[in-house]
């Protein structure tokens, strides 16, 4: 009940946007032909070419169960991929709990700073109480807060129906997912 309540909220919010569609990341030809071009996360993000040291720049997977509570959603997964080219690539589905449906997703745009991503796509396949969501812009936030016991569990925002590109790093409210797993490479 929750994510449909910020589902809706977003949803209204989106529709006042212009409607920026999501974008990949651009690379900066001055940083590109500098040899020892300096590799902060911002820089990866705004000039993958940068430091691109094989195929692939970043990569962001996400996998379990998204929520604890129970009957709050089933699964979330989640495969964004920055190449040296500076293309994406992915898949993004998101299983709603109870009878509120779910979607699959192609990825457009992802978008690293540090250990969060910012990852965005165009829905395929999925519904949400009986209404067809394919077309429909999605977008979420993740972060990777490490492996180890002492760490906090890794963090997920809810999936928003939203033309923002995941470029302009909105403020999504990040939750805990101590029964899944975030990677942010």
């Amino acid at each position: 009940m929750k994510r449909l309540f910020a589902l809706a909220a977003l949803a209204g919010f989106a529709l006042a946007c212009d409607g920026a569609t999501p974008t990949t990341p651009t690379a900066n030809p001055q940083l590109a032909s500098t040899p020892n071009a300096p590799s902060t996360a911002t820089q990866a993000v705004n000039q993958p070419y940068a430091n691109a040291a094989g195929g692939v720049i970043h990569q962001v997977s996400v996998g379990g169960h998204d929520f604890t509570d129970p009957g709050v959603d089933k699964n979330f997964s989640l495969v964004g991929i920055v190449h040296s080219d500076g293309s994406v690539s992915g898949e993004y589905t998101d299983r709603f709990g109870g009878d509120a449906g779910g979607f699959h997703a192609t990825v457009t745009c992802v978008s690293v700073v540090g250990n969060q991503a910012w990852i965005s796509g165009i829905i395929d396949a999925g519904d949400s109480f009986g209404v067809d969501l394919a077309g429909v812009p999605v977008l979420t936030r993740v972060a990777d807060n490490g492996t180890s016991a002492n760490d906090p569990p890794d963090a997920i925002s809810f999936s928003f129906f939203s033309a923002i590109s995941c470029n302009a790093h909105p403020n999504l409210p990040l939750f805990p997912m101590p029964d899944g797993n975030v990677k942010v490479r």
